[in-house]
């Protein structure tokens, strides 16, 4: 049965009030397009898990920059993932600032999904340092780099930091949330010890290269992270994609603003100039024109 056929009998409203859009390969995977009523989203999500199944296991990422990477995943957590359709501002930043060659750091790298986007578009002579400190995380981080047999990502296993030796990291149910900074107030948050590192230390000790890209997503401590790592920005001047958080923005703004950096929504690309409007979103942030 095709998905619009599945909307259509168990929907118990009339399709013609809204549009879902399919598509359906040779081998049966659907791929939502667009769905206007929220009530249809969640019937056609519905849909695609019928046609998926909801086990983790190795799946082939459709659509995106990663295209054709595979993930071991289940569709019901991360069926943007799949689907490509995750941080599509990311893939558009990375697909304009990131070369053939480059060396770059994804901070915060999670299971992959943007180390691979990055793998990608850095190609074969390029170099992608993944740093990640949650063991989970890493687990299946190296899973899914040996799955697509990848041999130029390097994971750090550890926290970039303003400070080598150990921290406390926190994790609430969603292990892509763990932070160093929120869910201290959280009773069922659980907390291990990570090792952190100054990035300045290792690029000085020729330990890693210095970066042209930098994605830095680690929830409230991309001020600490930046901290580390000034010395290799200021030689360097890599574009760099940062989440900001309230807890974070201030060092942020100020480090990269004295180094001569311009602001823009990750986003829309519009140009953020002053502190206010620097809050709780994506960001990009590019040298100055010398």
């Amino acid at each position: 049965m095709r998905c619009k056929e599945i909307v259509d009998s168990g929907s118990g409203m009339k399709v013609a009030a809204a549009r879902v859009e399919c598509e359906v390969c040779d081998m049966g995977m659907g791929v939502i397009h667009t769905v206007v009523m929220p009530s249809l989203r969640k019937i056609a999500k519905s849909c695609v898990l019928l046609l998926w199944g909801r086990d983790p296991r190795p799946r082939t990422i459709l659509r995106g920059l990663p295209k054709g990477y595979r993930l071991h995943v289940s569709p019901a957590a991360h069926m943007a993932y799949l689907l490509g359709t995750a941080e599509p501002h990311l893939q558009r930043i990375i697909r304009k600032y990131v070369a053939d060659g480059d060396a770059v750091y994804d901070i915060g790298a999670n299971i992959g999904y943007v180390s691979l986007s990055l793998v990608k578009q850095v190609g074969r002579k390029g170099r992608v340092i993944a740093f990640e400190p949650v063991p989970a995380n890493i687990e299946r981080l190296r899973q899914n780099i040996a799955l697509n047999k990848i041999d130029n990502i390097q994971v750090m296993e550890c926290a970039a930091s303003n400070a080598n030796g150990e921290a406390i990291i926190r994790m609430a149910e969603n292990l892509s949330m763990a932070s160093l900074v929120w869910h201290q107030e959280n009773p069922q948050a659980t907390e291990i010890k990570i090792k952190t590192v100054v990035i300045d230390e290792l690029v000085e000790n020729g330990e890693l290269p210095y970066p042209r890209f930098v994605k830095i997503d680690v929830e409230g401590f991309e001020g600490g992270v930046l901290q580390g790592m000034i010395r290799t920005i200021a030689t360097a001047k890599p574009v760099l994609f940062v989440e900001c958080s309230d807890a974070g923005r201030e060092i942020a703004w100020r480090l990269l603003s004295e180094l001569g950096y311009r602001c823009e929504s990750a986003v829309t690309g519009r140009a953020v100039t002053t502190f206010e409007e620097y809050r709780h979103a994506d960001f990009l942030w590019v040298p100055g024109k010398k």
